[in-house]
């Protein structure tokens, strides 16, 4: 009897229990949500770097060794300007040599036209034997060709000579000046690097996801860091085709029309999606439910607290959030996770900002 009673004592908590997980499972279930709002990807804003639209690399077309450096990073220059010289000593020399080599060149073939003419009479007089003939109308053709390549040569040199000066094909500002004074520098090195100051434009790095939102045209509002207070508009130019290799982000150069001059080179912006057209609406990845074919999400009712299967058309996938193109409306309140578990018509809590 005593057995009895302790295992009815036992007992009794244990359906308490259940009797009362039963109660609380019939009550609203406890789910996370999302009120729907129209461009949420659009608002977000893209540090950039302001930076001309037109950069050059101003070099040497000949080797020599650099004697003066007229340009450091910063300073504007106009057209024609003078930014670097090379040594013209060494230049002047060798085109001093060059003369000197045309002139001995041209001697000798004197010489060798001379020496021809007279063979050519001793033969006709039969003193010369014709492989004598021979011989000297080689030397003369010889002579002749050796002149016409000294006179290339002293082409060559004036031609370096008129290289020793590095002018700006036009007027800017010097970005980066990587060589010194002194350098010896080959043909092609990089001397200066100039900017045109009559173009902006703003460089900005996206996620890769984003890309699915932008129009070729598309638009961006430009706003800076250093006092600039209304934003400038800016149209997008060029998306780099490589990805980074550390964000995995892309590249995107946007085009400054109008006010340019009002960011300087290097100054830091902020970039915001200014779209046009209709509102683009997106949700959680995880807030899609149903079959392939047929998703859709789960709404909650505002007056009953309740829940209702609401058929949805998907459209772009930006990273972990995918755009909805049509079955819901900005103010919507949406079940974003939980949703696997529910059924038509159940109650969820109260929603708590």
């Amino acid at each position: 009897m005593n057995r009895l009673l302790l295992c009815a004592a036992l007992l009794m908590p244990a359906f308490a229990l259940a009797e009362e997980a039963a109660v609380e499972a019939t009550g609203p279930r406890p789910v996370v949500t999302e009120i729907v709002t129209a461009d949420p990807t659009r608002e977000r804003m893209f540090p950039g770097v302001i930076e001309a639209a037109h950069e050059t690399d101003l070099a040497f077309q000949t080797i020599g060794r650099i004697a003066t450096l007229n340009a450091d990073p910063g300073d504007l220059v106009e057209a024609g300007q003078v930014l670097a010289t090379l040594d013209r000593v060494s230049l002047q020399e060798d085109v001093t040599s060059a003369e000197a080599a045309l002139s001995s060149a041209r001697a000798a073939s004197a010489f060798a036209e001379q020496s021809y003419s007279r063979t050519r009479a001793l033969s006709d007089r039969d003193i010369a034997t014709k492989a004598d003939v021979e011989q000297a109308e080689a030397n003369r053709n010889a002579s002749a060709a050796q002149v016409v390549a000294a006179e290339a040569d002293l082409a060559s040199a004036n031609e370096a000579l008129s290289y020793g000066s590095l002018s700006a094909p036009e007027a800017g500002v010097v970005l980066d000046a990587p060589v010194e004074q002194g350098m010896v520098v080959s043909a092609g090195t990089t001397v200066v690097t100039l900017a045109d100051v009559k173009g902006r434009e703003a460089v900005i790095d996206v996620p890769t996801e984003f890309l699915a939102l932008l129009a070729p045209d598309a638009q961006f509002r430009l706003s800076g860091h250093e006092g600039v207070d209304d934003p400038v508009m800016a149209k997008l130019r060029l998306i780099e085709p490589v990805a980074d290799d550390t964000l995995r982000g892309r590249r995107l150069r946007l085009a400054i029309d109008d006010d340019a001059d009002r960011f300087r080179i290097g100054s830091l912006v902020s970039a915001t999606y200014a779209a046009a057209g209709d509102e683009i609406i997106t949700l959680p990845q995880s807030a899609i439910t149903g079959p392939k074919d047929k998703p859709m999400v789960w709404r909650v009712l505002p007056d009953t607290r309740s829940v209702t299967g609401q058929p949805v058309t998907l459209g772009a996938v930006i990273g972990n959030r995918i755009e909805v193109i049509s079955g819901v409306s900005v103010g919507d309140e949406i079940i974003v996770k939980g949703a696997n578990s529910l059924e038509d018509g159940q109650s969820v809590g109260e929603r708590a900002e």
